[in-house]
């Protein structure tokens, strides 16, 4: 194969990279609404905050975070849902280790880590975020929900 030819495909194969990857990156941390979510049972979960089970959802809105041992940027996010947390008394953030939790994973459809299901105060999914939302993200959830 011709010199040429081969850098042509390199050159290609790059592009076709950077371009996917900016997709990607455009998609990820943005939140996907739900319509007609299912309701979320918490004893499935078995979430545990401060070592208790949680048993009932935020009153105004619900961040259910599912990270793995892994994920690098599942702690900076569970860092500001929980910054978010302490200064909104209506908002609950749980978050939910799939390492060990394959059932989970499959039922929610976790494909990747960070994924972050946000609930109404029944629990009812509203939207998806997958990857690390974005401030703008979550400022545009909080104001989906109504008091």
């Amino acid at each position: 194969m011709p010199a040429e030819i081969r850098l042509s495909l390199i050159v290609g194969l790059i592009a076709l990279a950077g371009v996917l990857g900016a997709i990607w990156r455009f998609k990820t941390g943005r939140a996907k609404a739900i319509d007609r979510g299912e309701i979320i049972d918490l004893a499935l979960l078995g979430a545990t905050k401060d070592g208790s089970l949680v048993k009932k959802f935020g009153k105004r809105v619900t961040f259910l975070q599912f990270s793995s041992e892994t994920c690098s940027t599942c702690k900076q996010t569970a860092r500001l849902f929980r910054e978010l947390e302490h200064t909104a008394d209506d908002v609950l953030h749980i978050e939910v280790d799939i390492t060990n939790r394959l059932d989970l994973a499959k039922k929610f459809h976790v494909l990747q880590t960070p994924t972050t299901l946000v609930l109404d105060h029944n629990g009812r999914v509203t939207s998806r975020i997958g990857g690390a939302p974005k401030q703008s993200t979550i400022d545009q959830q909080l104001g989906s929900f109504v008091i």
